[in-house]
């Protein structure tokens, strides 16, 4: 008689589904990205991916989900030292913003990806869903970290502490600059991404 094949659990599943989706979407960005190639890449068939996730759109929203968790802790893990060694709150501030730019830089790649992500959206409605979605979860994210780690007990004046225009101001730096310096590092290079994460930062929260 032959033996019984264990069906994996459906979080081994999706794990695996997106291991594959992201392997796929950085080697070929989101439109050539293949949902076939993905879940044969994972080991299952095409129908694995819609049961687990619904739509091409929203695998990549999962994804994207899944790194800004991870990026939150490498985050995380980058900045505390610095905002507990207690030093001069301008070496600070530089040392902060050069943590920032080296991240940006290690996640730029993936920036382009999103860029792609976000000019499709214009154009198709279950795209720019998926993309609205994701730019909350950004945000609330960003609001979250910015109220954990007391960034607003430094602003003096009541009305200029907003956490959500900090966590757009954020968002926007690090699109366009991550998407300049893949294009034009010899123009938008990392001393210049620095300079305006500092400036940017300072000119906010002062």
């Amino acid at each position: 008689m032959p033996t019984a094949v264990e069906r994996p659990h459906r979080d081994e599943v999706r794990k695996r589904i997106l291991a594959a989706a992201t392997e796929n979407f950085e080697r070929d960005g989101y439109a050539g990205a293949s949902l076939r190639r993905i879940a044969s890449d994972a080991g299952f068939t095409k129908g694995a991916v819609y049961s687990n996730f619904g739509s091409k759109p929203d695998l990549f929203g999962q994804v994207c989900t899944d790194r800004l968790a991870h990026g939150e802790r490498d985050v995380v893990d980058a900045l505390s030292p610095i905002l507990s060694s207690g030093g001069n709150p301008d070496e600070i501030m530089r040392q902060i913003s050069e943590k920032l730019t080296e991240i940006l830089l290690e996640d730029a790649p993936w920036q382009v990806i999103l860029a792609e992500f976000r000019a499709l959206a214009r154009r198709d409605d279950e795209i720019a869903e998926a993309y609205a979605k994701l730019q909350q979860q950004r945000i609330a994210q960003l609001v979250d970290m910015a109220t954990e780690y007391g960034v607003f007990d430094r602003v003096e004046a009541a009305e200029a502490a907003n956490p959500r225009s900090l966590a757009v101001v954020v968002l926007s730096l690090v699109n366009v600059l991550a998407l300049e310096f893949s294009v034009a590092s010899a123009v938008i290079d990392q001393q210049v991404i620095t300079d305006v994460i500092e400036r940017s930062i300072r000119g906010f929260l002062q």
